[in-house]
């Protein structure tokens, strides 16, 4: 059942991720000029969209910011990987004030949920599973960064890339992100589990942990949807890149020393952002790849952006379906509405709609190479925070729009769309009869 409220849910949304954007803009550009270390407005509010939005995209190296932006930045990734209005609901929970209709209604509205039914159950159970899985991980980095730095600032690393890791956001303390740790092997797979883990969305953490706990008989349609989708662009999208990056003149070993680089990468596309190697080796074939990994991005309800897997399993089952003849498009035993498959085409449309207004301006006011510009707009509007050169040298108006893309694709294109657009009238009842418009 559906809940509905007279306020725009949509522009409070937006409103919250605003206000916590700007704050963080503010406290960057106070603590730099503090330091010693003046950060420009536009970098200021650059690298705190990107923090928020839990991008990675950026223009000044966070290993040379002070240590009160560094734990700015860690704050604003932790709220914009939770959600601004899961971080405020949780807020109500833990000073002992009542979760009202709105707030509970803004909590769902930020997760893709229609019922309120357990609201205030989720939260706690997210803040809970969030804290143990990103403490687990900090630990088992504080352990392998131990070897490698003092115990204080080995703690402090492994701290912000558990969160940065688990969050989706890319961001790292180490001036050339995780390259330096390629050798080391189990640093990667820490940091690749808890993408996955983070991406793959709280509600279907819930659901797989209940049914592991015995306490659910079956997954629900969504959760095996995500899984499924999961598997297939991790598996698919390792074999890709790794046959992109294939050398004819190298040996087969030396070739099957590629294979993890490009599972890592695989994994890091879908909207992390971290890289083990230089992304000036990536070959053209090897970036139209991660563009497509970064078209799809994460699952609804989770840490991070991107097209949504259940959004490209919708629409790739309706195209199947559609060629077969078949008139309902089913999960399992269960048949999935033509609202849901109307909004999957409207996201669709959007997203792209986007990307390429982004690649435009961008190319009006940059003069950078397509390639690269193609690539940081599919990166920034999948809240992503790969590039293949340095984000750095756009100009201001380019790096606002790329703070554009990043919000917006954050927020959710439908939304932003909604909270800009949307009228607040009623239905008219008026069915109009169909018209004849031949298609292909």
């Amino acid at each position: 059942m559906k809940a509905y409220s007279s306020r725009p849910i949509e522009r409070t949304i937006i409103g919250g991720f605003l206000l916590v954007i700007l704050t963080g803009a503010l406290l960057l550009f106070f603590f730099g000029a503090s330091a010693g270390r003046p950060i420009s407005p536009v970098d200021a509010l650059f690298t705190a969209t990107s923090a928020v939005c839990v991008t990675g995209l950026t223009v000044v190296g966070t290993d040379q910011l002070p240590l009160a932006s560094q734990i700015t930045i860690l704050i604003l990734i932790q709220l914009g990987g939770l959600g601004v209005m899961t971080a405020v609901t949780a807020s109500f929970l833990l000073t002992g004030r009542r979760v009202g209709h709105y707030q509970r209604l803004l909590f769902t509205s930020s997760i893709g949920l229609d019922s309120q039914a357990g609201a205030v159950r989720l939260v706690r159970w997210i803040i809970a599973s969030v804290f143990i899985i990103e403490g687990i991980g900090a630990c088992c980095l504080w352990i392998l960064f131990c070897g490698e730095l003092p115990p204080g600032h080995a703690l402090w690393n492994a701290v912000f890339h558990s969160v940065s890791a688990f969050c989706n956001a890319g961001f790292s303390l180490f001036p050339d992100n995780l390259a330096s740790w390629h050798g080391s092997g189990v640093v990667p797979v820490v940091i690749a589990c808890l993408i996955v883990i983070g991406g793959m969305g709280f509600i279907v953490l819930l659901d797989v942990a209940l049914r592991l706990l015995r306490r659910r008989k079956t997954l629900s349609a969504h959760s095996r949807m995500v899984l499924w989708t999961t598997a297939v662009l991790l598996a698919g999208g390792s074999l890709l890149l790794w046959a992109s990056s294939w050398s004819s003149g190298a040996s087969w070993s030396a070739n099957l020393k590629r294979l993890p680089e490009a599972m890592f990468m695989s994994v890091s596309a879908r909207t992390a952002g971290f890289n083990i190697a230089p992304m000036t080796n990536v070959t053209s074939v090897g970036a139209f790849i991660l563009c497509l990994l970064m078209l799809v991005g994460a699952s609804p309800g989770s840490t991070g952006g991107g097209l949504k897997t259940t959004t490209v399993a919708v629409l790739a089952m309706t195209a199947i379906r559609e060629t077969q003849g078949v008139r309902q498009v089913t999960v399992g035993r269960g048949g999935i509405p033509q609202s849901t498959i109307n909004l999957s085409i409207t996201l669709a449309v959007l997203y792209l709609s986007s990307i390429g207004t982004g690649i435009i301006v961008l190319g009006l006011v940059e003069p950078l190479p397509l390639k690269n510009i193609v690539f940081d707009a599919f990166s920034a509007l999948g809240t992503v925070g790969l590039s293949l050169g340095d984000v750095g040298r756009y100009s201001p108006a380019g790096k606002l729009v790329l703070t554009l893309l990043m919000f917006w694709g954050r927020v959710g294109l439908l939304t932003f769309a909604y909270g800009l657009f949307r009228k607040s009238v009623s239905e008219t009842g008026v069915t109009y009869p169909d018209a004849s418009i031949p298609i292909g």
